[in-house]
């Protein structure tokens, strides 16, 4: 009798993986990135730079400095001026003699605290200020030219009334309509009126009533619907504070909010293809910088 016997040798293949690293010419290909970015950021920012330049030679724009006024009566041109509050006709006034002129103006908003100081009071519609054009100086340059009247500094008074009405009164508890018109008038900064008063060193006073700007959003999104509409574009109200003028400086000081830039008066609508190429270089080299100095990566082994 014969026995077969069978044996059955089971082979175990063990697979080593061995450890593997970035290839070479993939990290030499992230350094090629890095230096084309760098490149690229060099050669648009120069040109970025140039065009803001230009533009700001083109477009000399004004840099107002502003001082406070802090006394109640002060001199000016040699003029004295003097400011007090008064009472006509039951109406709470803010009176501001200049050598011989003298300017009334009705309390816009009156004061929620009995604050100790005149503009504290008055400071959330009121604001007056000696002002002068500094631009292409430095503050220190600046003050010593002020000091030895080499500028003349001017002198503007700035006022704000919610919804253009002459006077707005304080909230209160009892009366939840003047509460929710005060509210409505420090959000409704579109509708505010600003009146602005400059006494020039000729002893006259000058007036101008200005808006609020509108937003460059807002101007954009009128302009578009004009278009779909096929209606005349419309422009900015010639009323409109301007940027770059003391009255804009000046009215800052009382907003309730302040204003959204300006679109079209700003440099870098001039920067053309160089701005989104800045960009594009400084996101490649920070991607292709990071990726060139990574660790090699190490598979682990497999039993």
């Amino acid at each position: 009798m014969t026995t077969d016997t069978t044996t059955d040798t089971t082979t175990d293949t063990t697979t080593d993986t061995t450890s593997t690293h970035t290839p070479k010419e993939s990290r030499r290909t992230w350094w090629i990135l890095v230096v084309v970015s760098i490149a690229l950021i060099v050669i648009s920012g120069i040109s970025l730079a140039q065009r803001i330049a230009h533009y700001n030679e083109a477009n000399d724009h004004s840099l107002f400095a502003y001082i406070q006024a802090t006394s109640p009566s002060f001199t000016f041109a040699g003029r004295d001026i003097r400011v007090v509050e008064d009472t006509i006709d039951e109406k709470d006034v803010v009176r501001i003699t200049y050598g011989e002129q003298e300017l009334v103006l009705d309390v816009a908003i009156p004061p929620l605290q009995p604050l100790p100081e005149l503009y504290e009071r008055h400071q959330d519609w009121l604001t007056i200020s000696l002002f002068a054009d500094r631009a292409g100086m430095s503050m220190e340059e600046f003050q010593q030219q002020l000091k030895t009247d080499q500028i003349k500094p001017r002198f503007g008074v700035i006022t704000r009334t919610p919804f253009g009405l002459d006077r707005l009164e304080a909230p209160n508890h009892e009366n939840l309509e003047q509460k929710q018109n005060w509210g409505n008038g420090e959000i409704r900064s579109d509708v505010a009126r600003y009146d602005c008063y400059e006494f020039l060193r000729d002893g006259t006073v000058t007036h101008e009533i200005k808006r609020h700007p509108e937003s460059g959003s807002s101007l954009l999104r009128r302009q578009n619907y004009a278009k779909l509409k096929g209606e005349p574009i419309p422009q900015r109200r010639e009323d409109e504070l301007q940027e770059y003028t003391w009255q804009y400086g000046a009215a800052l000081k009382v907003m309730a909010r302040a204003p959204a830039i300006t679109m079209e008066r700003q440099a870098l609508t001039v920067a053309g293809w160089t701005l989104p190429a800045t960009a594009t270089g400084f996101l490649m080299l920070l991607v292709s910088f990071f990726f060139a100095i990574a660790p090699p990566r190490t598979a682990s082994k497999l039993n």
